[in-house]
């Protein structure tokens, strides 16, 4: 097998591959202009195995004084939601993502705006 860097002429390839096994999972990635790094794996006789690379996500991360009514919590929240919109807007990222802990809190990220990922979200610590 052969690792190397994704380009423009693989394009197309990708796209195949992706319709016809993730087509209904995922929109296809623009791994040319989204990601930091993209790359290519190919078996001997130059056909693509499997192709992908690290894209970089904007996250919120908020910190709240649960001591305040849930009432000033939820409005900090919405000012704290448009400023991290804006945020993430200016630096072209076009998805804003939150990793919630508490389930009161998921159902008012979703009240918002916020939805499900599309499958199980996992982390791996370098």
């Amino acid at each position: 097998m052969n690792i190397r860097p994704i380009n423009p002429n693989d394009i197309l390839k990708l796209q195949e591959i992706h319709q016809k096994h993730f087509g209904q999972e995922f929109i296809f990635p623009n791994f040319i202009n989204e990601f930091h790094c993209a790359f290519v794996i190919e078996n001997d006789n130059d056909e693509i195995i499997t192709a992908g690379g690290v894209r970089a996500i904007a996250e919120a991360i908020t910190i709240t004084n649960k001591d305040f009514s849930v009432k000033i919590r939820r409005e900090a929240l919405h000012k704290m939601l448009q400023a991290s919109l804006f945020t993430a807007g200016h630096h072209n990222y076009n998805q804003l993502h939150a990793f919630v802990q508490d389930p009161s809190w998921t159902q008012c990220l979703k009240k918002i705006g916020f939805k499900d990922t599309k499958g199980q979200s996992l982390v791996i610590d370098l």
